[in-house]
């Protein structure tokens, strides 16, 4: 059965004229194609993007089915788009209700992305009718947990280019398994700095370590930085020294939405407990003004197995 989740941005008289002065191009169901018995299917903020604009837009929603496996989360986005994300929220309802849009760029937005975490990990999906080069497919019998009264935001990144207002709305589409079917837990387990400034026209590197507390198998393993990244890593240390276990030394823009991923399939990189781990990250700011997180970044990306909540690690001083 699908079931659809509709959450309307702000329909104030402003929001409305300049919805009708914009572009519109928001995803429709139609878009979506044949959907299977086990697919759900969310919407994303609907909004105008002006142009010159790169912003983050969040919507506020409560999952209020049964406990479920993830096994997939595909996303669909508009022209502009640079990632629609599915993440967790400890905030009541109370507090932020279901169906608020927000803005939550980052600095000065009215909500921090690094007060957020991953629910799953899209593997894949289309902006602007093109499929993303992103895949990273669970195997069967392998999920995330998704449990009643879970507390998300759909998170939509725009950089509107062009010379008009578009109207967007994504659409999200979640391949669900019963708790009975699933054999394996999987969940995120994330590496992330998000206190560091580069300076205009200069460079930076940080770097930080993680250590692991419990046995895991890694499935996959990537980084995230931005357009101004020149360089990143993770080091695993053996004993007394450190050994490559994720390097990009030349780091392409392209990575930023196409992702060199590192696969592990059949349990091929089991890393015992209390394994550290050493993210480094450089940059170069060719910009004048500073640039802070979440307009660049320094995150490494990993699925783990056996586990069930999402790990992360905060690498800020």
């Amino acid at each position: 059965m699908l079931i659809l989740l509709a959450c309307a941005a702000d329909t104030s008289d402003s929001a409305d004229s300049a919805a009708v002065d914009a572009l519109d191009l928001r995803i429709q169901e139609a878009d979506l194609g044949d959907l299977a018995d086990n697919q759900l299917v969310f919407e994303g903020p609907d909004t105008v993007i002006e142009p010159g604009d790169d912003v983050m837009i969040c919507l506020f929603d409560t999952y209020d089915g049964d406990d479920v496996g993830l096994h997939d989360v595909h996303t669909y986005q508009a022209s502009g788009g640079h990632h629609l994300q599915m993440m967790g929220t400890t905030t009541p309802a109370v507090d932020v209700p279901d169906g608020t849009v927000m803005d939550c760029t980052g600095e000065g937005g009215d909500f921090q992305m690094s007060d957020l975490e991953p629910v799953g990990i899209t593997n894949g999906g289309h902006v602007g009718g093109e499929e993303i080069e992103i895949s990273m497919p669970l195997p069967e019998g392998m999920a995330f947990e998704l449990e009643k009264g879970q507390r998300f935001v759909m998170q939509s990144h725009y950089i509107n280019s062009g010379t008009e207002p578009i109207r967007v709305r994504d659409l999200a589409v979640l391949t669900l398994t019963p708790e009975d079917e699933v054999s394996t837990w999987a969940a995120p387990l994330i590496f992330n700095r998000d206190d560091f400034e580069i300076p205009p026209g200069g460079t930076l590197s940080t770097d930080f370590e993680c250590t692991t507390d419990t046995d895991w198998n890694f499935l996959y393993v990537l980084g995230h930085m931005h357009e101004w990244g020149t360089s990143f890593s993770i080091e695993r240390r053996v004993g007394e020294n450190l050994e490559a276990f994720y390097d990009i030394p030349e780091w392409d823009p392209v990575y930023r939405d196409a992702p060199i991923v590192d696969y592990y399939p059949d349990a091929t990189m089991a890393v015992p407990a209390g394994t550290t781990f050493k993210t480094s990250c450089s940059w170069f700011n060719d910009k004048d003004e500073p640039l802070l997180f979440p307009h660049e970044m320094c995150v490494g990306v990993n699925i783990v197995y056996p586990q069930k909540a999402t790990v992360i690690c905060d690498g800020n001083e």
